[in-house]
């Protein structure tokens, strides 16, 4: 036993019912910088357990000396006055007729440890007071962010009525004009002006729209609708005045499939999808309308045509505000602002909309993910203009 305990990696010492210390080993005599035989002159606690730490612990030593059970955290004194943190575990070894009852102590010096729970500790308030100083610079930049987007939103609103009012009464008498007037070429200009008059209208009509999607007091008006009946409703009351190309349009949604949506927004969004698969489409071409359920209470939209289709480029940038297909398109073709739209509309839905298309000359498909009930909730101002471009220059919040 002498032998196992002064090998031992632990403090070891041992004490009887006096508490004269029996056994002691090196490594104690290391740790506190005694050597053994000053150790033997004193009885246990002393000289290297003072009274201040070991009288917090009394109660623990009785029961151990009745159960030989201990472990505890005190503190050790070296001969040289400091301290040093220690665990203690303790075991009894029963008396015989040769030996009298023997108390085993082993002592770990714990000082890393103690140090590596300080300096873990001293991180945690670090780190605790560096989420409260970005929380509060968070706070200050969302302010900021939204300061910002309100005069946005204000000042595209108020150029957007400056600049329609004039071209209401030009919309109105050109007309008129080309109606009355007898010489080719004159009608022929006075055609081409109407037609950017209309196009400039559109787009004041679809700017002051981005920016009210944009703004954070618009509110949706949820209700239950029947996907498949909306979307006939939209088919026969409005694309067919528009399907100038014979394109055949199915409609292949179940009839039970209902969701929650605002109306006037829902066929906003499926006018601007359809109109652009016709606008792209070929003569006599087809567009298919198919719905699945997910897992996840959502469904998920696919609206496909045989069109022009699109190459990598177009796809990452079709939800870019004002970005056009083909730039060299007359200007009457495209705002650039009719996917975006629709965009931010799925993004009220609280859904997901993206572009897929197997190349050009290949036909696209818009897929549009929204869950089949609105839960009410909170909205992420900082997700809802993430990368949103202001003046030119992008916002990106990380």
């Amino acid at each position: 036993m002498k032998s196992f305990i002064e090998n031992m990696d632990l403090a070891v010492f041992s004490f009887n019912d006096d508490n004269k210390y029996l056994e002691i080993n090196s490594r104690l005599c290391g740790l506190t910088g005694y050597e053994k035989e000053e150790i033997y002159a004193y009885k246990f606690p002393e000289p290297f357990w003072p009274n201040t730490f070991f009288s917090k612990f009394q109660n623990e030593i009785n029961f151990f000396k009745s159960s030989g059970k201990l472990k505890i955290e005190s503190f050790f004194m070296r001969k040289n006055q400091t301290y040093f943190p220690v665990k203690l575990y303790g075991g009894i070894i029963p008396a015989d007729d040769k030996n009298p009852k023997e108390y085993l102590i082993f002592s770990e010096d714990i000082s890393n440890q103690k140090k590596a729970e300080r300096e873990l500790k001293l991180s945690q308030e670090i780190l605790i007071s560096l989420n409260k100083n970005l929380e509060k610079l968070v706070d200050k930049k969302t302010r900021d962010l939204k300061y910002v987007m309100k005069q946005k939103n204000e000042f595209i609103n108020q150029l957007g009525h400056d600049l329609k009012n004039p071209l209401n009464p030009m919309i109105n008498i050109l007309p008129l004009l080309e109606q009355k007037e007898n010489d080719p070429k004159t009608k022929e200009m006075i055609q081409l002006i109407n037609r950017n008059a209309n196009y400039m209208y559109n787009l004041i009509i679809k700017m002051i729209k981005l920016a009210k999607l944009d703004s954070l007091e618009i509110k949706f008006d949820y209700e239950k609708i029947n996907l498949k009946k909306e979307i006939e409703d939209i088919l026969i009351n409005t694309i067919e005045l528009k399907n100038d190309k014979n394109i055949k349009i199915k409609n292949q949604i179940e009839n039970d499939v209902c969701i929650d949506a605002d109306i006037i927004h829902f066929q906003e969004l499926i006018i601007n999808i359809i109109d652009n698969a016709i606008k792209y489409g070929r003569e006599n071409g087809k567009i298919n309308i198919n719905c699945n359920r997910l897992d996840d209470n959502s469904i998920q939209i696919r609206i496909t045509d045989n069109g022009i289709g699109m190459n990598d480029e177009q796809l990452q940038n079709i939800f870019n505000d004002f970005y056009k297909l083909d730039p060299s398109d007359p200007i009457t073709k495209s705002s650039g602002l009719g996917m975006p739209i629709c965009q931010r509309i799925v993004n009220k839905h609280n859904g997901k909309i993206w572009v897929e298309s197997p190349g050009l000359g290949k036909g696209t498909s818009v897929i549009l993910k929204l869950p089949i009930k609105q839960e009410p909730k909170k909205e992420d101002f900082i997700n809802t203009f993430k990368d949103r471009e202001i003046d030119g220059s992008f916002l990106q919040i990380n």
